[in-house]
C-alpha cells in the first residue's frame, strides 16, 4: 500500500514540476547596460536574468 501512494505522488510530482520550471525560465527581467561612449556615439548591450549578456550594440549619440 505505501508503495502505490508513493509511486502515485511521484508521478503527481513529476507531472507537475516540469510546468512550474518552464513557466519560471519563461519570465525573465531584461535590462539595457552601457558599455562604452566612442566620440558622441553611445553603445550599450541587452542583459537577461539567468543568461549571459549579449554583444554591445549601436544606440546612437549620447555621450
Amino acid at each position: 500500500m505505501i508503495r502505490a501512494v508513493t509511486r502515485l505522488a511521484d508521478s503527481l510530482v513529476g507531472a507537475v514540476a516540469p510546468r512550474a520550471t518552464a513557466q519560471a525560465a519563461q519570465v525573465q527581467a531584461c535590462h539595457e547596460v552601457s558599455c562604452y561612449c566612442r566620440g558622441i556615439d553611445l553603445y550599450k548591450k541587452m542583459c537577461c536574468d539567468f543568461q549571459p549578456c549579449g554583444s554591445c550594440y549601436y544606440v546612437g549619440p549620447g555621450c
